[in-house]
């Protein structure tokens, strides 16, 4: 890589793409924190049951899925604190936005206000610093 295409790195969109990224971290390292939580003194769950009791019930039963689903949130979460990590940190919370997405539309539609909103601030904020993705779909 030679000096000229790490000078042309650029984020689109500073004014939205700066404080979009700052309440991201936030927002992944609070529930990060609380995921972590709920990974070790189990989560809590209605009384009614339904398939979202049902699959939080399965992935708490397994006992280490839930703690290390928050550990991953809340690393991204304190990655997107630092400019230089946040293309990193952009692709590691990724899966996570994909499938909270999902988890969203067909299992825990009550959760779709915070999915639907995670996901697309992800989705703008990998759009704003694509300069750093750019060589891998490139010759």
């Amino acid at each position: 890589m030679n000096e000229v295409t790490i000078l042309s790195k650029h984020v689109r969109h500073p004014k939205i793409a700066t404080p979009a990224r700052f309440l991201f971290a936030l927002f992944l390292v609070s529930t990060g924190l609380m995921t972590m939580g709920f990974g070790v003194q189990g989560y809590p769950l209605p009384d009614e049951p339904s398939p979202f009791r049902d699959f939080m019930q399965a992935l708490d039963n397994t006992g280490y899925i839930i703690f290390w689903v928050g550990l991953v949130k809340f690393i991204a979460g304190s990655l997107l604190f630092v400019r230089r990590t946040t293309p990193l940190a952009l692709l590691i919370a990724l899966p996570y936005t994909i499938n909270i997405l999902l988890y969203c539309i067909f299992i825990a539609n009550q959760y779709l206000l915070l999915g639907i909103p995670d996901f697309l601030c992800n989705a703008f904020l990998i759009y704003a610093w694509f300069d750093w993705y750019k060589g891998c779909f490139e010759d």
